[in-house]
């Protein structure tokens, strides 16, 4: 990695640390204060709302905003023209919402389904608007920025959600929720955006010119739906074989499965995708781009998922109450799921860098085959909430490693060195697990056993990372966080 990419990654990894780690916050302070004043039926309706948005989203903005940044040249009318095509293809999906929402109502048995779907859907007709600035954002590297709105835009979606829920709206807080947090951020983007790229709306160019953008967007989109299907199908087999209180119960776990990756990971990769699309002619540079994060994401998120496993019971307790225990081990089984995770971080972006989305698209769409095959399995020989979630586990252990080492070829890298450093920190915190797992046998209190693990834990995590081979590796990591290096 040269100089200058070193200091542009350093300064971006700051700032993208800061928003996540605080958005993160806010994100989890919004589901812990849901969680306990609406309870889990709550939960799952909006689950259920989310799901089906979650994968009608990505048609609306199409990934238009992600060709933007990997675009060699890009214009104003090009830009102005995208915008649109974002906002006819949300006014369709949410006309498709308005629509289908009695006959989802019915086939689910949940008769808030049609309004939350119309009230999180209202989002798709202001979100494409904004868009396009977000993606000129991030492709000027100004994370800066970025971390500021999706600060304000959680903490706004967090007091809404938290005054509404207070208020006993049940799952109508989170789905409004939902819509401020896209509203903050759709104006963040154009105010920012404005500044320093101006477009105008009415001046469009045709669509011929944006043909490249939009087949790029057309697999960017078709790999987000592959990897919908991956993350959230299995939310809709459970809602309709099991219920809405047990998709509340999953989704909860679920939520602690994602979001270390998505905030905390993010936080390199979405870094990384710049990067590696300036360096995607250079093979060397990019095995060097590659392997630094995935490294990173390693030692920062292992640690964390084998905590979310060992302290699943204190983890429900503390912060959603006992009436949800049952989720508890969901989290042990979505916990170890995470390690696997934790891998996959860099290779959405390293492929959408490398200007090959339908690289993505056909390895989500073979694993999103192997998920659905493995819950069906799982369910049929036992069908409870603890199966679907220990199902997921088995499928990435069993098949997603292998299917990463074979991406990674395809994209002309190694993913043996990362396996190998993956595998490396997996056996110096192996005696930390078996420390702070033996240590929860000592009291039968809970917080004398809570707080004698934690020691455990907190204590092991740092002998290795300070005394062990690691060390250096763990320099290099907050050498990211404490550089006072500039942009190059």
């Amino acid at each position: 990695m040269t100089k200058a990419l070193k200091n542009a990654y350093r300064q971006a990894i700051r700032w993208s640390l800061a928003g996540s780690t605080v958005s993160a916050f806010f994100q989890f302070a919004q589901m812990a204060v849901f969680a306990r004043l609406a309870g889990p039926e709550a939960l799952g309706d909006y689950a259920l709302a989310a799901t089906f948005i979650s994968f009608l989203t990505p048609v609306a903005e199409a990934g238009l905003s992600q060709a933007v940044v990997q675009a060699d040249r890009i214009e104003p009318k090009q830009l102005a023209t995208l915008a649109w095509v974002n906002w006819i293809l949300g006014a369709i999906i949410l006309f498709g919402l308005w629509t289908a929402g009695p006959t989802l109502s019915d086939w689910f048995g949940r008769t808030d389904l049609p309004g939350l779907l119309l009230v999180m859907g209202g989002s798709l007709l202001i979100t494409p608007f904004g868009a396009q600035y977000s993606g000129l954002v991030v492709r000027e590297m100004q994370f800066d920025q970025v971390a500021k709105i999706e600060i304000s835009a959680w903490v706004f979606s967090f007091v809404g959600t938290f005054w509404l829920a207070w208020l006993g709206w049940g799952p109508w807080a989170m789905a409004l929720g939902f819509l401020l947090r896209n509203l903050v951020v759709t104006i963040g983007f154009i105010w920012v955006g404005r500044r320093t790229n101006p477009f105008n709306l009415f001046n469009i160019s045709s669509l011929k010119e944006v043909a490249p953008m939009l087949r790029f967007g057309a697999f960017e989109l078709s790999s987000r739906w592959a990897d919908f299907f991956s993350n959230y199908l299995d939310k809709l087999i459970i809602a309709k074989w099991l219920g809405v209180a047990a998709l509340g119960y999953y989704n909860l776990a679920f939520t602690f499965l994602m979001l270390p990756t998505a905030r905390l990971g993010y936080v390199f990769t979405r870094v990384s995708f710049p990067l590696f699309a300036r360096a995607r002619l250079d093979r060397v540079q990019l095995q060097s781009l590659f392997e630094r994060p995935a490294r990173e994401v390693i030692l920062l998120l292992f640690p964390i998922y084998l905590a979310i496993a060992l302290f699943s019971r204190e983890l429900v307790t503390l912060f959603f109450g006992e009436k949800l225990l049952p989720a508890a081990p969901l989290f042990v089984a979505l916990g170890l799921a995470g390690l696997v995770r934790t891998l996959c971080t860099p290779f959405p972006q390293l492929v959408k860098g490398l200007g090959k989305p339908e690289y993505w698209l056909v390895w989500m769409l073979i694993f999103s085959s192997v998920l659905c095959a493995s819950l069906l399995l799982f369910l049929s020989l036992n069908p409870s909430v603890q199966s679907a979630a220990w199902s997921r586990t088995a499928a990435k252990f069993a098949v997603e490693i292998g299917l990463l080492w074979w991406l990674a070829r395809w994209c002309g890298l190694d993913f043996v060195p990362v396996l190998r450093f993956a595998a490396k920190v997996v056996l110096f915190l192996l005696p930390v697990v078996l420390l702070t797992w033996w240590a929860g046998f000592a009291s039968e209190h809970f917080w004398v056993a809570t707080a004698l693990k934690s020691m455990g834990f907190g204590i092991g995590l740092v002998v290795v990372y300070r005394y062990s081979s690691l060390k250096g590796e763990v320099r290099k990591l907050f050498e990211n966080f404490s550089s006072t290096k500039s942009v190059s």
